[in-house]
């Protein structure tokens, strides 16, 4: 039971964070979105700053738990899992303003928290490890020499200034739009190009 209400206002808090930004949440919204008392926060958190942090780590690992079924549907085809790692990101429920709102306040906090700072590192670190693996294995595939690092980070940059213009203004472009943005890099990457 202590596991599942820890979950719950972990819930509460991205709901919260998706809402009111960082500046809006607090131990009294968060009680209030998870119809709770504020000791009851309290009592599994030692105060908001605890709460954003799990909130933060278990927003990222349920992204990557989307992102590795994606992964794992596609099979070992290193073009295939590029193009599934693509479509898992840019569509929902990735590719939502609600979450990406709350992907956009961690990241306002990481430049100020340590703690989320450490946290982003950790994520960060294992999220563009994760694309240079997928990155070296296509470009070994097409035979063509390629810096995996490099072509990661720029599909990392790619896809994070999709994310943040769909969370600024959903009406920018729809998922299929973005999707074929990024698609091209990849042809871009298969003909030695990216």
């Amino acid at each position: 039971m202590p596991e599942a209400r820890r979950r719950q206002l972990i819930e509460a808090t991205a709901r919260c964070l998706a809402k009111h930004g960082l500046a809006g949440t607090s131990v009294r919204t968060v009680a209030a979105e998870a119809g709770v008392s504020a000791g009851l926060v309290r009592h599994h958190f030692e105060g908001m700053h605890r709460l954003v942090a799990e909130t933060y780590r278990s927003t990222g690992k349920e992204i990557a738990a989307i992102v590795a079924a994606a992964l794992d549907a596609a099979g070992v085809e290193p073009e295939a899992r590029l193009r599934a790692f693509i479509d898992a990101s840019l569509r929902p429920p990735l590719l939502d303003p609600e979450r990406l709102a709350v992907w956009l306040a961690f990241w306002s906090l990481a430049r100020s928290d340590a703690e989320i700072r450490r946290i982003h590192a950790r994520v960060y670190r294992e999220y563009v490890r994760m694309i240079e693996e997928m990155v070296a294995a296509l470009a070994a595939a097409y035979r063509h020499p390629s810096d995996p690092r490099r072509a990661a980070l720029h599909l990392v940059a790619l896809l994070d200034g999709l994310w943040l213009e769909h969370c600024l203004d959903p009406e920018t472009f729809d998922a299929t739009e973005a999707a074929a943005i990024a698609h091209r890099w990849v042809d871009a990457l298969k003909a030695g190009l990216a």
